[in-house]
C-alpha cells in the first residue's frame, strides 16, 4: 500500500493550483504546505500526493499516476477540472476493455507532461 508520493515541478505555484483543482472531484484537499512543498490528502484512507519544487537544476522525468475514483460521475469531475485548470487531454472518460472489463478511466497530461489518471474499476 501506497502511503504518499511525491511530484517535483518546475513551477510550484502553478502545479499547487493545478493539483488542487484537479484532485478535488476525486476526495483530495489541501492538507497542510510548506515553503516549496504542498500536500493534498485524500480523507478516507489518508493517502496523500505532495507537491514539490523540484531541486535547483533538476529536471523532473514526467510519471504516470492513476487515482482511485469512487464512480464514473467523479472520473468524469476529475477530467473536467483537470482540462479546467490546465491540462490537456490524454484519453476522454470512457471503458477501458483492454485494461479490464469494468474499467473506466481518464486521462490527462499536466501542465508539465505528468499523466496523471483517474480510474473507477467496479
Amino acid at each position: 500500500m501506497i502511503n504518499h508520493l511525491t511530484i517535483n515541478t518546475l513551477d510550484f505555484n502553478r502545479a499547487k493550483a493545478f493539483y488542487g483543482a484537479a484532485l478535488a472531484p476525486i476526495g483530495y484537499t489541501q492538507a497542510f504546505e510548506h515553503p516549496g512543498s504542498v500536500c493534498f490528502a485524500d480523507a478516507s484512507d489518508a493517502d496523500s500526493v505532495w507537491v514539490s519544487t523540484a531541486k535547483q537544476g533538476a529536471t523532473p522525468t514526467p510519471v504516470h499516476i492513476a487515482f482511485t475514483a469512487a464512480d464514473e460521475a467523479s472520473v468524469q469531475a476529475f477530467y473536467d477540472a483537470a482540462l479546467k485548470a490546465g491540462a490537456t487531454d490524454n484519453g476522454k472518460p470512457g471503458p477501458r476493455p483492454d485494461y479490464g472489463p469494468n474499467y473506466y478511466a481518464a486521462f490527462v497530461h499536466d501542465p508539465e507532461g505528468n499523466n496523471i489518471e483517474a480510474v473507477h474499476n467496479a
